[in-house]
């Protein structure tokens, strides 16, 4: 059975619920409600939905099919009018039967290596013993848990997940040494002596005096101008949201906590990709979000938003192509626009990144087994003023150079004390060849020698050497190069320079 990509929208008194259903047999199609279940049935889909809220069939409620759309349009009453129906736009936690919340146990998956995975099929019964429902999620790939191996996935409950891949292939990934076996307090410690190693202070320096990110700064971004009442899925990311397993997650204040941690430093690799691409993906997009998220490169949890924002814009100062800080600081200001609009434009842009992943070249699709494809469920469940508080909180962070632990400021200090002994010498340079410019024109309104002009010219360009060769030389042999240049020039400049003068 297929599960058909729906709508649902609402006034005071009713519901709407559209079906999308082109391949459907109209003659055996059936909408049936009771409560907060409905159930709908055409070959070969099979749809059911728990609302948030009771509905009805009465006098009032009607259906209709439009064969070009191929949509089923089906209304029902609300039992309480007035009733506002929460979360209506996230399609996945609609997708499954209520569930005994005192029955919950504590969700712990393991993805296993696709050449050992097994198949394990729900029966088809739900806990009223009513199998008329028809499970809507794939099948759970599972394996031995290894209780002492360290932890790492959504919500730090996978391990030994990776053992039975090739290192070569999780090296495309993954910059955690032996990921099951590395202890997780190691994590940041490896993590940000491998980004000292990786630092290059002369691409930092480079794009400091000639910043090529200027257009990528000055972009006007998709969430700089939407509004929170505009955002909608798009059918791919419809589609992708209904085939998602729907899970119930037993976490801790602090596994929430670390799971919005991680939000953000996802959100920050997302927003820089955005950025640097002006909106339109590219082949590397997938290799930017992956490295600069320190969440999936190295399978790190942070403690505080400091640590998390730190992380970021180091990362984005090591590896990828624009290396600037007024860029990186503009990224961080782009993952708070996004939490400004707002769980269901969050969950957009995780659906972004699962389907990149998805196309990557190397085996990223791990990491939407791994991480993504929780977050797309977990985060539909997140309440609005989690993700409010948690865009006030990072209101109040106020990143700066000296806590990167780069020596930024050093660094820029140098470039700028170098960049303007430069300018000093061209200045020079470009007053003596206007000097040199004048003295030819004056020579020209009157009668002088033909081999003067020659000879100027001659020491312009000596003058010119002399001065390029100076700036390249050691301060220990700058007067002694002179002084023998010197000697050379003028010694040129007396005979063979006068034997080239025009007959």
């Amino acid at each position: 059975m297929l599960t058909p990509r729906f709508e649902i929208t609402q006034t005071d008194e009713e519901v709407t619920i559209i079906v999308h259903a082109p391949y459907a047999n109209i003659k055996d199609a059936e909408a049936s409600v009771d409560g907060t279940d409905f159930r709908f049935y055409s070959t070969p889909y099979y749809l059911r939905l728990q609302l948030p809220g009771e509905i009805e069939e009465n006098d009032s409620s009607s259906g209709a099919y439009d064969c070009e759309k191929g949509d089923f349009t089906l209304r029902f009453s609300k039992v309480n009018k007035g009733e506002h129906f929460e979360n209506l736009e996230m399609i996945t936690t609609l997708l499954a039967p209520s569930k005994n919340k005192s029955t919950v146990i504590p969700n712990i998956e393991v993805i296993g290596n696709p050449s050992a995975a097994s198949a394990d099929m729900n029966n088809g019964v739900d806990g009223s013993g009513n199998n008329w429902f028809a499970p809507q999620d794939n099948f759970v790939e599972t394996e031995a848990i290894l209780l002492n191996s360290p932890k790492y996935g959504f919500a730090n409950k996978i391990s030994g997940s990776l053992t039975a891949f090739e290192a070569a292939w999780i090296k495309e990934i993954i910059d955690l040494p032996a990921p099951d076996a590395t202890p997780e307090v190691e994590r940041k410690t490896l993590r940000e002596q491998r980004e000292l190693s990786d630092f290059s202070e002369e691409h930092y320096m480079a794009d400091l005096v000639q910043p090529e990110c200027k257009p990528y700064i000055t972009y006007t971004a998709e969430w700089d101008t939407l509004q929170k009442d505009q955002v909608a899925f798009s059918e791919t990311e419809s589609d992708l949201l209904k085939e998602l397993p729907n899970k119930e997650y037993l976490l801790s204040s602090e596994d929430v906590q670390k799971l919005c941690l991680n939000v953000v430093d996802i959100l920050y690799a997302s927003c820089y990709n955005h950025r640097t691409t002006l909106g339109e993906n590219t082949t590397e997009s997938s290799w930017t979000i992956n490295k600069l998220s320190s969440t999936l490169c190295w399978f790190q949890n942070f403690t505080s938003l400091d640590e998390v924002i730190t992380a970021c814009i180091r990362r984005s100062l090591c590896y990828p192509l624009y290396r600037n800080w007024e860029l990186s600081i503009k990224v961080f200001e782009d993952v708070k626009n996004v939490l400004s609009l707002g769980r269901k434009y969050i969950v957009k842009r995780f659906c972004e990144i699962h389907s990149l992943f998805n196309n990557s070249y190397e085996p990223r699709y791990i990491l939407n087994q791994l991480y993504v494809k929780d977050f797309l469920v977990w985060l539909q469940t997140l309440p609005e003023s989690l993700i409010e508080s948690l865009h006030s909180a990072l209101s109040e962070i106020h990143p700066n150079k000296a806590n990167m632990g780069l020596d930024l400021i050093e660094l820029e200090v140098a470039t700028y004390s170098v960049q303007e002994e430069d300018f000093v010498i061209e200045n020079t340079i470009h007053k003596m060849t206007n000097n040199v410019e004048q003295m030819s024109l004056n020579g020209s309104t009157q009668e002088r020698p033909k081999n003067v002009y020659h000879v100027n010219q001659k020491f312009f360009k000596y003058l010119l050497s002399s001065s390029s060769s100076s700036t390249d030389s050691s301060d220990t042999d700058s007067d002694s190069n002179t002084s023998s240049s010197s000697s050379s020039s003028s010694s040129s400049l007396d005979s063979d320079d006068l034997d080239d003068e025009p007959k």
